[in-house]
């Protein structure tokens, strides 16, 4: 019984510890969004994007509904208070977000999806000078270019100046307005009411799902229901999960530490993990240019952390 004891304590303590950790949340939270594009991606053929959006936010609210009942009650008149602000951050930022992201990977490749990323931390730099007037630390900024010129190296397999912006198809323009839209959802994250982050969570899930059922009961209206395959069920159980309940509930702790702008500097790690996984999971070579190109994104990163919050 004690050993049991202990070994709770323990796993409460180490939990205790990550979430006061805004670089362990922000990994955690890239990692399994690294995944998401190669899910969707390989589940194309399998669900339609809209239906991979809709039961996204459906699983992910199903699985943190019971936990957050008891807060849903105390912060029922924050949430009636603060409801129109609520209904754009969820309907953009979570509904419209996630459709877009998949859509994008009809059209484009995971990898594709993950490398135009490197807009993002920028964005989420910007996004509070040019709206609230707010001052950016020159670190941040240094951080950012030094973790985009990283991504650049990355997709150009080290020959940077083969970027060329006509070389962006119709899924590329769809997946960076998906970026700006989740970059303005971490802007205005922080002007949220006060509540529990499981509150939160739940409504913002509940309106992405609101947001997305009148397209989804158009698209069965118009290609009728379909029995979902095991693959499909996995995938939606993944996405619904990892880079939903998880990703998001993270990355809303690790804003409210350390605002928008440092937290906007990791949002470079999905493309390098995304990159990086592709090697075992499909077979590609892992050469020199992932590896500077990677330490690019990490050093941006281990530099941004010398700003005080």
């Amino acid at each position: 019984m004690q050993d049991a004891d202990r070994n709770t304590s323990s796993i409460l303590g180490l939990v205790s510890r990550l979430w006061q950790s805004p670089a362990l949340l922000l990994c955690l939270a890239s990692f399994f969004w690294a995944l998401n594009p190669i899910v969707g991606r390989a589940a194309k053929d399998l669900l339609s994007p809209v239906t991979l959006a809709f039961w996204r936010w459906v699983v992910a609210l199903v699985f943190v509904l019971p936990f957050a009942w008891r807060h849903l009650r105390d912060d029922l008149s924050a949430i009636v208070d603060g409801w129109r602000f609520l209904g754009l951050l969820g309907a953009l930022g979570v509904g419209l977000f996630s459709f877009l992201v998949y859509q994008s990977l009809q059209f484009t490749t995971a990898t594709n999806n993950l490398l135009l990323q490197s807009t993002m931390p920028v964005m989420t730099l910007l996004m509070p000078v040019v709206l609230f007037r707010e001052r950016v630390h020159p670190i941040l900024l240094v951080c950012a270019l030094l973790s985009i010129t990283g991504i650049a190296w990355i997709m150009t397999k080290g020959h940077p100046d083969y970027l060329r912006w006509d070389a962006l198809n119709r899924g590329d323009l769809l997946a960076i307005i998906a970026v700006f839209l989740y970059s303005a959802y971490a802007t205005f994250l922080r002007r949220a009411p006060a509540m529990h982050h499981l509150s939160l969570l739940v409504v913002l899930f509940g309106v992405g799902i609101a947001a997305l059922s009148v397209p989804y009961a158009w698209h069965l209206w118009w290609a009728g229901l379909t029995v979902a395959s095991p693959a499909a069920l996995a995938s939606l159980l993944y996405v619904g999960i990892f880079p939903s309940l998880l990703s998001y509930a993270l990355f809303n702790r690790a804003v409210a530490l350390v605002g928008s702008g440092r937290a906007g500097v990791y949002m470079n790690l999905p493309s390098v993990f995304g990159v990086l996984m592709a090697v075992p999971l499909l077979g590609e070579r892992f050469a020199k240019y992932h590896l500077i190109g990677s330490l690019l994104v990490v050093a941006s990163i281990l530099l941004s952390r010398r700003v005080k919050t």
